[in-house]
């Protein structure tokens, strides 16, 4: 039964081809019989059914791993060759790129006459075996019945998926078909060679030493560049050059200059799967094709601002500079590009937007909602737009005071300052407006709007309303500067009572500083001496400052218990039901 399974994987294959089965390939790739292959090979490569010419393909473009499919290889690709089928033959050539592979290797050079030595890297060739009797195989020894492993047997001949010498001459065969269809029929040459170049994936170039492999690639793409030799076999680097000097040289350059070449690179820049060949396109297109680049409609290249490729919207940006249609493009294409571009094109859509679109044309709303958004480029570019406009109606200063909510972080602090010296100009105070300010949650904006209160010309300094509502902040940051501002100035009467609950809050806090507890005692302490009436509300705050476990804090507390005591002895009813654990020893009357 063993002898007859490839027997069996073939008829199995054969019978998903003939009812054209996608399980077809799957089934073909597990068969290794070569001489049962060449013949089904002989049957596959004449069938011009539309289904199996896909099969071709799909197959070609596997990996190259299976024994015994060598000859199914070169039946496929010698009839493609004959039939001129370009789809079968792009397939193939790129298949033999892949089958040249070098690694990088350092090697010991030692010269004798001058005794120096070196090292220097080299490229070495890889020729993996195929899996081909791998695994260990199981029997039982004869004499105990004990199951043992069996070594594999010999690797054949036919292990490998060809020899070098093979692969180097198909490398040059697969090209010779292109450079003749070059002269046989140029019309037909830029269309083959696409579809060459949309074999290649990314994964094929993995290192660079592997873009030196692809022959045919090169020959095509690169054959003029004068960083690269051409041998017979072999590409290499020329003296000092390198592959990052790699710019667009294609073999038959002409060709690829005509009107129908540049929609064939369009195309191939939109869809290529390499991003060697994509870059290879637009290179192409600058250098041969400017003038029909600059002719593109607007809205192709705008389109092309959102893809996530950055190769792809680099190229778009920097076309649509000299584009003469852009001021055709409506506000609402604009406005939806920025919707749609990705997060790293997104600096250079705003240059082009700003570069082309006035900012007249946008309403103050419209600018403002531009500025509140994350992205700091947008954000930059509404501010801007914000800042030219004339602000006039009740309206206008609404919309400004909306720039409290600004979330980008690169201009908070711009946006606070510009929006307050509107909103909090003595021409135009508003303390609802203000409010905002103070209430956003961008620190920056915080910091910025603290600095307007603390001006001199500043309107709201003796506004009791703004400070009482500057008292119920639930920021720690404004909090803190407060107490700050007790030290410096007296609040407004009517924001006196709401005091308490910014001292109760400092001195509670676990994690902050100890300057401030004892500014805020301090002033606790002034605050009972002044107004003993309300003992009831400001001795529990100073309670907990006696109780605390820092030894500043409450000694703080209990400096500030004795000095109002002192100035006001009718407290020590409220301060022994306060603090029942204090206890206060008068000074003896001297002798």
């Amino acid at each position: 039964m063993a002898k007859d399974a490839p027997a069996h994987d073939l008829l199995l294959a054969e019978e998903y081809y003939s009812a054209e089965d996608s399980r077809f390939i799957p089934a073909l790739r597990k068969v290794t019989d070569s001489n049962r292959l060449a013949q089904f090979a002989d049957r596959w490569k004449h069938d011009q059914r539309i289904w199996s010419r896909t099969q071709k393909v799909e197959y070609l473009r596997g990996e190259p791993n299976c024994v015994g499919h060598q000859p199914v290889v070169k039946r496929l690709f010698k009839q493609a060759e004959e039939d001129s089928d370009h789809t079968v033959v792009a397939a193939c050539a790129a298949l033999f790129d892949r089958l040249v592979r070098h690694v990088k290797r350092t090697r010991y050079r030692y010269h004798w006459p001058s005794r120096t030595s070196w090292t220097e890297d080299y490229l070495a060739t890889t020729s993996p075996k195929l899996p081909y009797g791998s695994r260990p195989r199981k029997a039982r020894n004869p004499f105990t019945g004990e199951p043992i492993d069996v070594p594999p047997p010999p690797a054949p001949k036919d292990a490998i998926y060809f020899s070098y010498r093979t692969r180097y001459y198909l490398q040059r065969r697969a090209w010779r078909y292109f450079r003749r269809l070059a002269f046989r029929a140029p019309q037909q040459y830029v269309d083959a060679a696409v579809l060459l170049l949309r074999e290649y994936r990314d994964a094929d170039f993995e290192r660079g030493e592997r873009i030196l492999d692809c022959w045919t690639l090169l020959q095509l793409a690169f054959r003029e560049h004068p960083a690269l030799r051409f041998g017979r076999e072999r590409i290499r680097l020329a003296e000092g050059g390198s592959l990052g000097q790699l710019t667009a040289a294609p073999r038959f350059r002409k060709l690829w200059q005509t009107t129908a070449a540049f929609d064939q690179l369009i195309e191939l820049m939109d869809n290529a799967p390499s991003r060697l060949v994509r870059v290879w396109a637009m290179q192409l297109l600058a250098q041969d094709h400017s003038e029909r680049i600059a002719s593109l409609p607007a809205a192709k290249l705008l389109a092309l601002l959102t893809s996530e490729d950055e190769d792809l919207w680099q190229f778009a940006a920097r076309c649509l500079k000299d584009n003469p249609h852009l001021h055709n493009i409506p506000l609402e294409a604009w406005l939806e590009l920025i919707d749609q571009a990705p997060p790293t094109a997104l600096p250079a859509v705003c240059e082009v937007i700003e570069s082309n679109l006035s900012a007249e044309r946008l309403s103050l709303q419209q600018c403002v909602e531009l500025a509140l958004r994350e992205p700091t480029s947008i954000a930059q570019l509404g501010l801007r737009w914000s800042r030219s406009k004339s602000i006039q109606s009740e309206d206008d200063y609404e919309l400004v005071a909306r720039l409290a909510d600004v979330r980008c972080v690169a201009i908070a602090e711009e946006a606070a300052d510009w929006a307050l010296g509107l909103v909090g100009s003595r021409a135009e105070y508003d303390r609802d407006h203000v409010s905002r300010f103070f209430d956003s949650l961008s620190p920056g904006v915080r910091r910025r709007t603290w600095a307007w209160l603390e001006c001199d010309e500043c309107p709201g300094a003796d506004d009791p309303v703004l400070f009482c509502r500057l008292l119920e902040t639930p920021f720690d940051d404004l909090r803190l500067r407060v107490v700050d501002l007790l030290e410096r100035r007296n609040l407004p009467g009517e924001a006196r009572p709401g005091l308490v609950p910014v001292w109760t809050s400092v001195l509670l806090g676990v994690h902050r500083g100890g300057r401030q507890k004892l500014k805020a005692t301090r002033q606790l302490a002034d605050e009972l001496i002044r107004h003993p009436e309300r003992a009831n509300d400001l001795l529990p705050v100073l309670a907990a400052a006696v109780r605390s476990v820092r030894q500043p804090e409450a000694r703080a507390g209990v400096a500030a218990i004795v000095s109002s005591l002192t100035t006001n002895p009718q407290l020590a009813g409220a301060v022994a039901r306060n603090l029942p654990e204090l206890e206060i020893i008068p000074a003896e009357a001297p002798a």
